[in-house]
């Protein structure tokens, strides 16, 4: 049995709860919150429950807190995160990923000592959310910075949290020589296949196909290439380093993303090597989708051509690179 707890006025109406709950046990209110959203709330019974959490771990905005009764399972919303609410669209998982970020420095007992560095793009406002130091960067330079603060100050962990646009980009020079130079600062890459805060335009990490606002008939392979895989790049290095890509479109995807995270962070903590987190996310607003049906289209479109899983590993796994089809 679990207790759950949802705050309305922190809902945008996504419904990614509603999708993520095994027992179809919440559905949107007929009322609108402050933020003029339909938000959602509990419709079962507190022994309906079984706080398995996942609608707690699919929400982008820390509106919902579950208790298992048994203490085996239970998700309260990190103190390594604000309270201020973030300017994400609705749907949108960044929010996911900053909580899972936050909850594995607060685990590991790192959040006094731990720097973020925030480039622009949809993160620009990071430092607004996490409740740790915080620096912005240029756009694409966040690797130089945390290579910067890293060597100035060894004892702090530090990490960058970086878009598709913004890494693999104009920040392209930037991540690889950093991975190559083997600093020991983790990387928390985000990639939903498109410019999120500008507009919509077509990234580096765009689908073969994928409409844009310029690419309006859909990328074209012969004229643009074909999708970078960073993590798989980086992994041709000869550089010791943790390399691994996650996902977030799901509550279940979600709890194992933070598994590789939590990974990453252990290796910058016992001073070890670079380490790099590539999460797949999705951009409802800019692919011109629900959150329920950005989730489908990543999973049918993204996973095939970015598979999940560890790419890299310190004691010299050889690269995953799969093939362009």
């Amino acid at each position: 049995m679990g207790n759950i707890s949802i705050a309305e006025t922190r809902c945008k109406g996504c419904g990614r709860c509603i999708a993520a709950c095994p027992r179809d046990l919440i559905e949107f209110s007929s009322d609108l919150n402050d933020l003029g959203y339909n938000y959602v709330v509990f419709k079962g019974k507190p022994e309906d429950c079984t706080g398995c959490t996942l609608c707690a771990v699919a929400c982008p905005d820390q509106g919902v807190e579950v208790w298992n009764q048994k203490g085996k399972q239970t998700f309260v919303n990190t103190c390594g995160l604000t309270e201020r609410m973030t300017h994400y669209c609705p749907g949108c998982t960044h929010g996911v990923i900053h909580r899972l970020t936050a909850e594995v420095l607060e685990e590991l007992g790192l959040l006094g000592r731990t720097v973020g560095i925030a480039p622009v793009g949809c993160s620009v406002l990071a430092y607004e959310y996490f409740n740790f130091d915080m620096i912005e960067a240029a756009h694409g330079r966040a690797p130089a910075v945390a290579t910067g603060v890293k060597r100035a100050r060894p004892e702090s962990i530090v990490f960058t949290y970086q878009g598709d646009g913004d890494l693999a980009s104009i920040g392209a020079a930037e991540i690889l020589h950093t991975a190559n130079r083997g600093e020991k600062v983790t990387v928390i890459f985000v990639n939903n296949a498109i410019y999120g805060m500008t507009g919509g335009q077509m990234a580096p990490t765009t689908m073969p196909g994928q409409h844009t606002t310029t690419s309006p008939f859909g990328r074209d392979v012969s004229d643009s290439g074909y999708p970078m895989r960073m993590a798989e790049i980086l992994a041709t290095l000869e550089t010791p380093a943790f390399i691994a890509r996650g996902s977030v479109h799901t509550g279940k995807q979600a709890l194992k993303t933070k598994k590789l995270i939590k990974k990453a962070f252990e290796h910058q903590a016992a001073d070890r090597c670079f380490s790099f987190v590539e999460i797949l996310s999705t951009c409802p607003t800019n692919w011109g989708l629900s959150p329920n049906e950005a989730t489908d289209w990543l999973e049918q479109n993204m996973i095939p051509y970015y598979p999940l899983g560890t790419v890299k590993e310190p004691g010299g796994v050889s690269p995953r690179v799969p093939t362009a089809g």
